[in-house]
Order: structure tokens, then sequence, then C-alpha cells
């Protein structure tokens, strides 16, 4: 199981979107670069509490325009993925309270 999908697990329980977008983040391979409640990279912002500091939009806009927020931002932009699959990523990343 990877660590996306732990990390709801350990949260209780999960709407169908959540654990998607869970497996999705684990797929894309997010925590290769955003550190989050264990191994992880190191390269952007931690996952600890962004369901917390980032709205639904604002999630929903890093996800698919990641440079709008941060110029700078290594993060490839998720915007060809079906609507579906970006609200799942944004509902999994509002549960890291």
């Amino acid at each position: 199981m990877g660590l996306a999908l732990a990390l709801v697990l350990a949260a209780g329980p999960e709407s169908r979107a959540q654990t998607q977008g869970a497996e999705l983040a684990e797929r894309l391979g997010c925590l290769a670069c955003h550190a989050g409640n264990g191994p992880g990279g190191k390269l952007a912002a931690a996952f600890d509490g962004i369901g917390a500091r980032l709205t639904a939009a604002e999630l929903a806009l890093a996800i698919a325009y990641p440079r709008q927020r941060h110029p700078q931002a290594k993060m490839p932009s998720y915007a060809y993925l079906p609507p579906a699959e970006q609200a799942a990523l944004v509902e999994f990343l509002q549960t890291l309270k």
C-alpha cells in the first residue's frame, strides 16, 4: 500500500473520491517531492496541513496550473487529467489537515 493511501486510511472513513485521489497522488509521484507524514521528498512544500492552509479552489489551481501560484515551480501541470481526477486529488488533499 502506498504512503498516500495509508494517510487516507489512517484518517478514518473516506469517500471513494478521497481514496481515488490518494491512489492518484501515489501514481503521479506527488510524494517524491512533497514530504508528508513520513518519508518523502523535500523539493516542494510538505503536504502536512495543506487542507487547512489552502482552499479547494487554491488546491485545484495548484494542481492544474502550479506556476500561477509559484512561477518558479518545478511541478508539472496536471490540467490534462480528467476533471473527476483533479477533483479527487483536491478532495484527498483537503483531508490532510
